[in-house]
């Protein structure tokens, strides 16, 4: 049962008692309660206040089972009320004028009573109604939204692939590569944006890369190769997922075409929250490599701008293998 300030008591019951069943039980049960109480009641002060128990148990009927269920405690109560505690008891005739005036006026305002609050119900009613609807047709935008998206993500890769192919220069067909691999990183982010959470504006970051390497092990891994993510479930911004991302897509194709002259080795990515901060950790079983004699080559510029927006503090170690790590604050520049 939901309370929204109401409760449609029939409703939930619908599908075991007929909905006039439901109404008339609560309406039972209300006429119940206020003789009971006033037969309390009556104990200490009898007569006092005829109308005053009416009034809450009416309402209460309303809120709880709607405007008949409500009715109908109201003409039992009136009717007790009217026999067993004005004067003369146990009888329908009046004393005087003012009694039936009296009678008349509580009956009213009690009918006032129920018609307002059966049309607060109505109207909490007809705006969930609308919001059930609005979200609906949100729903239907964006997941159309979503479609195309990730439709034109994947005719850029494959656009870049298709170049890549058909060039006679390795230097542009391999710019091209990368060109494809970095926009795969950007959609993976995007694909696991709108799978993330209610919020729209945070991404499981180890979901996000087990895509990634799931998409590298079938386009660039030979079997001799094993790529393997460890470490914490974590959730994080959308920019913040898309930079790791990238930085993880450079150094992990950089590995794969660089670290192993055999062509046999691991790749290891691990993720460690440390609460106030995310170690990032890429790593190689390969021979290392001269940090002196690597190359300023733009891979390595955008892993340094990466590492630069994210307030990471960065360190490579290359004499057993290669092993970078990025310690990044858990709220860089520029995230919520």
């Amino acid at each position: 049962m939901v309370w929204r300030g109401y409760l449609d008591l029939p409703g939930e019951l619908e599908g075991k008692l007929p909905r006039i069943v439901t109404e008339m039980m609560v309406a039972l049960a209300g006429i119940v309660l206020a003789v009971g109480l006033r037969l309390v009641l009556d104990q200490f002060v009898p007569g006092v206040v005829p109308f005053a128990i009416s009034f809450p148990i009416i309402a209460a009927a309303t809120l709880i089972a709607g405007a008949r269920a409500g009715a109908m405690v109201m003409m039992g109560c009136q009717l007790l009320v009217w026999y067993a505690v004005m004067p003369p008891q146990r009888s329908f005739a009046f004393e005087s004028l003012a009694q039936a005036v009296s009678l008349l006026l509580a009956t009213l305002s009690q009918i006032v009573m129920i018609l307002a609050i059966a049309a607060y119900r109505g109207t909490i009613t007809r705006l969930e109604a609308e919001c059930r609807q609005r979200i609906a047709d949100l729903s239907l935008a964006l997941r159309e939204i979503d479609h195309r998206t990730k439709n034109n993500f994947q005719l850029a890769v494959g656009l870049l692939e298709i170049q890549g192919r058909n060039s006679d220069d390795e230097v542009l067909r391999s710019g091209l590569n990368r060109a494809a691999t970095r926009l795969q990183a950007i959609g993976g982010a995007y694909r696991n944006l709108a799978l993330s959470s209610a919020d729209l504006n945070a991404i499981r970051l180890r979901d996000y890369l087990e895509d990634m390497c799931e998409r590298l092990r079938e386009g660039l891994l030979s079997p001799a190769i094993l790529l393997k993510l460890e470490g914490d479930p974590v959730t994080v911004p959308h920019e913040m997922a898309v930079r790791i991302g990238l930085i993880v897509n450079e150094l992990v194709t950089n590995a794969i075409k660089h670290a192993f002259p055999q062509g046999i080795g691991v790749i290891t990515i691990r993720l460690e929250d440390k609460g106030d901060a995310l170690n990032l950790t890429i790593s190689d079983d390969g021979p290392g490599f001269d940090p002196e004699k690597t190359a300023d080559g733009l891979g390595t510029r955008l892993i340094a701008m990466l590492a630069r927006q994210l307030r990471a503090k960065a360190s490579v170690d290359s004499r057993q293998g290669t092993i970078r790590s990025f310690v990044i604050p858990s709220h860089p520049a520029g995230s919520p």
